[in-house]
């Protein structure tokens, strides 16, 4: 089951929305939302979560409620910092950060193991994180892949 809630200038949505516990695919990309619902948390079973385009600000630790996620998609938004937390799904085998405002991202994504590269082209599984101001891990090491990504990680 999927529920596409895109383009409708969304800020938020009711709480009542946590009984689809069931859903697998969830997509509120180009609203409004600066945080993500706390229904959203509640929805054990997505696999899918689309926040593209969207005003959010950070991601709240409480994503690692939503250990089946496979594909997460928050490109296009002003997050400033990865929370470790994200780390922990495990089952992610493609994260779109681009076009945010990241500076750092957390020593852990050497956990993300399903996502095999970094990725440039939108359709493709992976890691998205270009066009962000990072300043750790140098652009360098992110025109090198993925792996190259993670030694540096580690090492610092």
């Amino acid at each position: 089951m999927s529920f596409v809630l895109a383009g409708n200038q969304l800020t938020s949505l009711p709480a009542s929305l946590s009984a689809l516990a069931g859903l697998k695919k969830l997509n509120l990309s180009h609203n409004l939302i600066a945080h993500i619902p706390g229904c959203v948390y509640s929805m054990k079973s997505l696999v899918f979560l689309q926040l593209a385009c969207n005003r959010l600000e950070n991601i709240a630790d409480q994503i690692q409620a939503l250990a089946e996620l496979k594909i997460l998609i928050v490109e296009g938004n002003c997050i400033h910092p990865l929370p470790k937390m994200l780390c922990r799904l495990t089952k992610l085998e493609l994260l779109n950060v681009d076009f945010n405002d990241i500076q750092s991202v957390p020593a852990e994504m050497h956990r993300l193991r399903r996502l095999e590269k970094l990725a440039c082209h939108p359709l493709d599984k992976g890691l998205h994180i270009r066009h962000n101001p990072l300043l750790k891990p140098i652009k360098e090491v992110l025109d090198g892949d993925l792996q190259a990504l993670y030694s540096y990680l580690k090492a610092t």
